[in-house]
């Protein structure tokens, strides 16, 4: 596990720092919030379809290669690529090189966790998540401070260093997630999603709403709103950017043990609610709440990562059906991240954050509930169990 939360913690920095670099570099070249919105569309689009190919090919030939042939170099070629970017459409590219790094890494991020740590695979995956934050906030805090100090440019230089190094952490595993390979018409029968039951759907739809309540929260609004309405410096933009994941990474280590009942979602439901609705209008107290909305993501990410694992775990093609577990995730973030400009520029902030609570809060409760169900009607046909 050690090489792969290696390959975690550098593609997370990197994702983190350009989370934070790429708004702020558009805005800074006067593009409005819709135009920013829609250049950051492409990932979860590219994202949704690449991770449906790499996800069949791990479950193909085995999940290792995808880290050395597929995330190394798109993780590096992204930064590159905005290093030399002078248009619109070259951080559209950008973008796009970016969804095939987050699908690259995520279509077999899981199924490397189940490999190689059998039975406390859930705990294991929520650990993850711990330190995919520690990486973020290592990276915003990174970005900040070097977009403040070096300027942009330099800043990219450094993350194409880091991209570089995944290398060495990858090409070690290059033996370890093979697999013999599989007749073609298995590949394309492994991407057929027809065979999921209604508690596999229901499950997509619960982590949907997780996603929808962060991703146009972090990809967009509040980067902008720190620098645009509350006239934040980078620096502290960064660092703001850190305590948040610095917040939701100790919560995670902390509560790994607590239990996923129902009084924890409802619990976790009422904070984001509250925290999202006042953040907008918060002011001098904009940090601490902001922090607390930290916390609440990470108590509450062990419902993700179990609700994911009992979908997935008796599976024939893991990384195939965790891909089409996330499907209705991305075709909401695009949505959410193109609506939700135009809308922030419209109609201001108060409302798209409330929302954002209210995905939250869905997101808990329905997650609760579904783990506390049976894991029948998972699948409507009879699947071997995974074996790697």
């Amino acid at each position: 596990m050690r090489r792969v939360n290696a390959i975690t913690f550098l593609n997370n920095f990197v994702a983190g720092a350009l989370t934070l670099l790429i708004p702020l570099l558009l805005l800074a070249q006067h593009v409005n919030m819709a135009e920013i919105g829609l250049v950051l569309s492409a990932l979860p689009l590219v994202f949704l379809i690449a991770r449906l190919l790499f996800a069949a090919v791990a479950d193909h030939v085995g999940w290792s290669h995808i880290f050395v042939l597929a995330n190394w170099p798109s993780t590096f070629l992204a930064p590159a690529i905005y290093y030399m970017a002078n248009s619109l459409s070259m951080f559209f590219a950008g973008k796009v090189m970016e969804g095939f790094r987050d699908a690259s890494y995520w279509a077999v991020n899981r199924t490397a966790i189940f490999h190689l740590s059998p039975k406390r695979e859930g705990r294991e995956a929520t650990r993850t998540n711990a330190i995919i934050w520690l990486a973020t906030a290592v990276g915003s805090a990174a970005a900040g401070l070097g977009i403040a100090l070096a300027g942009f440019s330099w800043t990219l230089v450094v993350l194409m260093v880091a991209s570089a190094a995944i290398g060495i952490p990858a090409g070690m595993l290059w033996k370890v997630g093979r697999k013999s390979a599989k007749p073609l018409t298995s590949f394309w029968r492994s991407m057929d999603p027809r065979g999921k039951g209604r508690a596999f759907w229901w499950a997509s739809v619960a982590l949907m709403f997780n996603s929808v309540a962060t991703y146009p929260l972090l990809q967009l609004l509040l980067p902008i709103f720190m620098q645009t309405q509350l006239g934040y410096d980078y620096i502290t933009i960064g660092a703001l950017f850190m305590l948040y994941n610095v917040a939701a990474s100790v919560t995670t280590f902390l509560t790994l043990r607590v239990g996923l009942g129902s009084r924890r979602a409802i619990a976790q439901s009422a904070v984001a609610l509250a925290a999202s609705a006042v953040l907008a209008s918060s002011g001098l107290f904009f940090p601490a709440v902001l922090l607390v909305l930290g916390f609440v993501r990470g108590f509450g990410i062990a419902y993700f990562e179990h609700l994911v694992h009992k979908v997935a775990r008796d599976s024939a093609n893991v990384c195939v059906d965790i891909a089409w577990l996330h499907v209705p995730m991305r075709l909401a973030e695009f949505a959410t991240i193109v609506s939700f400009g135009f809308l922030a520029q419209v109609g201001g902030y108060v409302p798209v954050f409330a929302v954002t609570g209210v995905f939250w809060a869905a997101f808990s409760l329905m997650s609760a509930r579904q783990l506390a169900q049976g894991t029948r009607e998972i699948f409507n046909t009879v699947t071997p169990p995974f074996h790697t």
